[in-house]
């Protein structure tokens, strides 16, 4: 089950970087509220359309790798905890890489799941804190 939530959140993304909203919106339940870094407040699935076609208005060739953090399975709801690191290349060929936390609730109905909310944060700072 965890491994067909992480191929959702993979296709999330590979839908947003080609511009594909009517594929990414397909994975977003209809009650979705989520809250995207630097967004002043939650945005429903409207909204969140709208943030996604500013955000990326066209396909991209930037690329992006997933690292897990973790993810809980209770029944017909996952959480899952990850970092996404964005790599684009500027004009020059110079590649930047920017990385920001996720956090999203995904709700299983029927035999699809489907995106009820979520969270991302820029991660700026990359001095660990160890919890003891």
């Amino acid at each position: 089950m965890q491994e067909e939530i992480w191929k959702l959140e993979t296709a999330y993304f590979t839908n947003l970087y080609k511009a594909d909203y009517a594929a990414l919106l397909a994975l977003i339940h209809p009650q979705f509220l989520g809250w995207p870094d630097g967004v002043p407040h939650p945005l429903d699935k409207q909204g969140c359309a709208h943030f996604m076609q500013q955000l990326i208005p066209a396909p991209t060739a930037c690329s992006f790798t997933i690292e897990r953090g973790g993810m809980r399975v209770l029944g017909d709801v996952a959480l899952s905890h990850y970092t996404i690191k964005v790599h684009c290349s500027d004009p020059a060929g110079v590649t930047h890489t920017q990385a920001s936390r996720i956090t999203h609730t995904w709700v299983k109905e029927g035999e699809s799941w489907k995106l009820l909310g979520g969270m991302s944060c820029s991660q700026l700072n990359t001095n660990k804190r160890e919890i003891s």
